[in-house]
């Protein structure tokens, strides 16, 4: 075995890679069977360099299809507070004649554990909500690392708030009284820190109708000795503990920073009260439920209304499998649902 390679596995760094005995009989049926088929004899993402996985923008096999919007362009934006190259965005606008007051709008940020995706990733999530819930949907393509690690992430995530705000609610007829932020995983993480960091800024950033939070990580100190779902699922497929520990310490090589807000967002200490009402969607079987599920708390506690659904049987990718899980298409009208309420 090598370094890299987790020993209670029963497997070494190449495949197949047999589900784990402690979750096999725990998963939904469907998905079992799907990675049985499609995914156990394909090379994990943590046992090999980061470049091997970044040949597409697709992360795992299951997605669904694009639907059909009335347009899709990309803009690079000039920063603002920050140094870096343009960020670039895509942007997604329904189809048909902006409605009065001018369109709705929905920032997004993929996931990808801050390493992997891009302005590709989550096509099938954001064409469903601009399609279904009638909004134009701004996607983010945010720098990953090791390259540029964190905070550049969250710089990118900001920069593309202030764009939104000064330049595309003029250029784009966006309604700024009708703005939801959200995304998943990583995604998720950026756009919790998003409501807390506009609170500070409320002349230059929209303030957000909701928030919609998949599968977010929420608490960079969690490990499998501190954190229940972490213990319960070391072994899960997909986003093994070790492998969430992987992209974690790609974004965050200082150990020092993992206890930052702007990092672990369940770790603000204010603010609360003042967050935007959420979806937050969590997979039983993910390390990452119960960050979850401690956000959706924290924000009921301080009396912001937070629904919480946990999928049964499911580890941390449903959302991105909507193709072949039902889970997967549930979430996404979750969340198209959640968008129509706050547009409403």
């Amino acid at each position: 075995m090598g370094p890299d390679t987790p020993s209670p596995y029963s497997f070494g760094p190449e495949p197949p890679y047999p589900l784990h005995p402690s979750i096999k009989n725990k998963l939904d049926p469907t998905y079992r069977a799907f990675y049985d088929e499609h995914i156990f004899d394909k090379q994990q993402v943590h046992l090999q360099p980061v470049a091997a996985s970044r040949t597409s923008g697709v992360l795992i096999p299951g997605g669904g299809e694009m639907l059909d919007v009335g347009s899709t362009r990309d803009f690079a934006i000039k920063r603002r507070e920050s140094e870096g190259p343009d960020v670039m965005v895509r942007v997604f606008t329904p189809e048909g004649q902006k409605p009065e007051g001018d369109w709705p709008v929905m920032v997004y940020y993929h996931g990808g554990g801050w390493v992997l995706g891009n302005i590709d990733t989550e096509n099938v999530v954001c064409t469903n909500l601009c399609k279904r819930a009638n909004c134009v949907v701004i996607s983010v393509d945010y720098r990953l690392a090791p390259e540029n690690p964190y905070p550049a992430a969250v710089h990118d995530s900001w920069e593309a708030l202030l764009w939104l705000h000064s330049t595309a609610a003029s250029l784009l007829s966006l309604n700024l009284s009708k703005v939801a932020v959200g995304g998943s995983s990583a995604g998720g993480n950026l756009a919790a820190i998003m409501c807390h960091k506009a609170l500070s800024s409320p002349s230059i950033v929209p303030k957000f109708v909701v928030q919609l939070l998949i599968v977010p990580v929420t608490d960079n100190t969690a490990n499998p000795k501190n954190t229940l779902s972490w213990r319960e699922n070391e072994f899960t497929p997909a986003l093994p503990a070790l492998k969430m520990l992987w992209y974690r310490k790609h974004y965050l090589p200082n150990e020092k920073t993992w206890v930052d807000p702007e990092a672990s967002p369940l770790l603000y200490p204010s603010g609360w009260e003042k967050q935007p009402k959420a979806l937050v969607v969590v997979g039983e079987l993910d390390v990452l439920r119960s960050e979850g599920e401690a956000y959706a708390e924290k924000l009921s506690a301080a009396g912001v209304e937070a629904d919480l659904k946990v999928m049964k049987g499911m580890p941390h990718p449903f959302l991105a499998m909507d193709g072949v899980l039902q889970q997967g298409r549930d979430t996404i009208t979750f969340m198209v649902e959640a968008l129509k309420g706050a547009f409403s």
